[in-house]
């Protein structure tokens, strides 16, 4: 078997071997040489940076995803970008929750990795950008045979016809049978009539005599007829709804060609897609095939003839991407394309929303704001949530010198808590440090505490924003802190007794209650006790 490149990561020794059509799994933020077995080509270069990589020589590449996860293809090799942080499982369980509490996710066009949405019955219109990069799987990586185009090569070797009765205007010699419209016609259309020269055979025939007329009276014969004619037609219910599948696929990859939110190698693939689909959309026999007006129930061709079946179910997939799963089992089908800092910080959004409305038993007075594109939906910055009367959840509010919210450069935390007593800031930060690491020990047993970085930063907002009383950095790990003004340190959360100070709160998805310290702290801002875990 062939090697499409050997890899390693910079820390490691020895090289392992990448096949053409084998999945390798690679870790998030870490640096993997790859080495070619001959330099490489000038696509293989903008592919390679496209996900992010840079070439050191013609053959060698450095590559690292930072934060994505999901799948790539590279060089005939597909590989599994996984989260080190959170794990397989962790990923789903964000995708799970942010999912069913209603919240909305970002699916970065810019990422490395590309994406694989899932279809599912509801009643939420697709996503353009979802339905793209299904439309450019099933057309760029699937094996031939496993493709659009050569369904519908399938369908052009042997297309749907029907028998189709016709009236094509014929000169008398090519007429080879007449029925009763074709008579009728002959004496409503005078201008199909010509005098018949004197003497000629035809001037005793019946049909001569019975055209006489004018002054002098002169016999006439037709010399055109619409007589009537059956033949074959293309222009069938299968071959429309083939014809509305082609157009359909090239709105969708017009839409995003010269999208400037494209990367370089997703355009090109645009351009490949639309060349294929322009010829195919040219075959002889869509010529004269008519604009589907309405869908029935799939005929017996479209279930099971050669090329329609596949394409039938290709479009049924096709109309139902869209952005969020309905069951935790399809949560791994949507990571293709996710940055998982995002979606740690919409989960972080979506445990403070679900924690304030748990402690306080008030409800949101409206559902989260979103706003839709093609490309998905994303959470408003500014988003304004009230839970009763006095408590407010803001998503990425600005504070800066001018409105008098902040006395230095503009700000924006994650989330804010806005309460009677001040505001409290939280923002989600998707890194962690691992400290006494020994052999053999399981994840559990790891120390994942804060990023320093991230509690200086927490310090900025505390001293910067106006009647800010507490900043809390969120973070994947298992060590709690708030360092109060005081000089009290507290590493419980069920301990904190002044509200003045700056933290970290480990939220990690594959804990058994993720949220417990972050409800503990929500509950000392709101003034209760302890609510129950969910």
């Amino acid at each position: 078997m062939s090697t499409a490149f050997k890899y390693r990561a910079r820390s490691a020794r020895e090289f392992v071997d990448a096949s053409p059509g084998s999945v390798i799994t690679l870790d998030e933020q870490t640096d993997y040489i790859l080495v070619f077995a001959d330099d490489c080509s000038t696509l293989l270069v903008e592919r390679i940076a496209s996900i992010g990589g840079d070439m050191v020589r013609p053959d060698t590449a450095v590559l690292n995803f930072r934060n994505f996860v999901g799948r790539v293809d590279l060089a005939g090799v597909a590989i599994d970008v996984r989260s080190t942080k959170i794990g397989e499982e962790g990923v789903s369980r964000l995708l799970q929750e942010v999912s069913e509490l209603g919240s909305v996710l970002v699916f970065g066009s810019h990422g490395k990795t590309g994406f694989a949405a899932a279809p599912q019955e509801s009643h939420r219109p697709p996503v353009p950008y979802h339905q793209f990069q299904f439309l450019r799987r099933a057309m760029l990586s699937r094996r031939t045979g496993e493709r659009v185009q050569d369904w519908l090569e399938a369908v052009e070797r042997s297309p749907t016809r029907q028998f189709e009765p016709d009236r094509p205007i014929l000169s008398p010699h090519r007429v080879r049978r007449i029925d009763q419209r074709a008579i009728a016609s002959v004496f409503a259309r005078i201008d199909r009539l010509v005098p018949v020269p004197s003497g000629a055979p035809i001037d005793s025939s019946p049909l001569a005599k019975a055209l006489t007329f004018g002054d002098p009276p002169r016999r006439h014969f037709p010399d055109r007829i619409a007589a009537p004619r059956g033949r074959l037609s293309f222009d069938t219910f299968e071959n429309r709804f083939v014809k509305h599948v082609l157009g359909e696929c090239l709105a969708l990859v017009h839409r995003f060609v010269d999208h400037p939110r494209l990367h370089a190698a997703l355009k090109r693939d645009c351009r490949t897609m639309l060349s294929t689909l322009t010829t195919l959309s040219d075959a002889p026999f869509l010529a004269e095939v008519g604009r589907l007006t309405r869908f029935r129930a799939p005929s017996q061709a479209l279930a099971k003839a050669e090329g329609y079946r596949e394409l039938f179910s290709f479009w049924m997939d096709l109309t139902r991407r869209i952005s969020l799963p309905l069951h935790p089992s399809q949560a791994t089908q949507f990571l293709d394309g996710r940055d998982i800092a995002s979606l740690y910080e919409y989960w972080t959004f979506v445990k403070l929303v679900e924690a304030v409305t748990t402690v306080s038993g008030a409800s949101p007075s409206a559902p989260a704001t979103i706003q839709r594109d093609e490309f998905g939906e994303t959470l408003v910055l500014g988003l304004r949530l009230n839970v009763g009367t006095e408590v407010i959840i803001r998503f990425n509010p600005t504070f800066t010198r001018s409105r008098g919210t902040a006395y230095s450069t503009p700000l924006r935390p994650d989330v804010i808590i806005e309460t009677p007593g001040g505001l409290h800031a939280f923002d989600a930060k998707y890194r962690l440090n691992r400290l006494d690491i020994e052999d053999g020990d399981t994840d559990d047993d790891e120390i994942l505490t804060y990023k320093r970085a991230d509690l200086y930063k927490m310090h900025t907002y505390r001293d910067a924003i106006t009647n800010l009383r507490t900043a809390f950095a969120v973070y994947p790990g298992s060590e709690f802190v708030f360092f109060e003004r005081a000089g009290t340190r507290r590493m419980e959360a069920e301990s904190l007794s002044e509200l003045d100070g700056v933290g970290a709160i480990p939220m990690r998805p594959t804990a058994g209650d993720p949220a417990s310290a972050l409800r503990a702290v929500v509950s000392h801002l709101l003034g209760t006790a302890q609510a129950p875990a969910a």
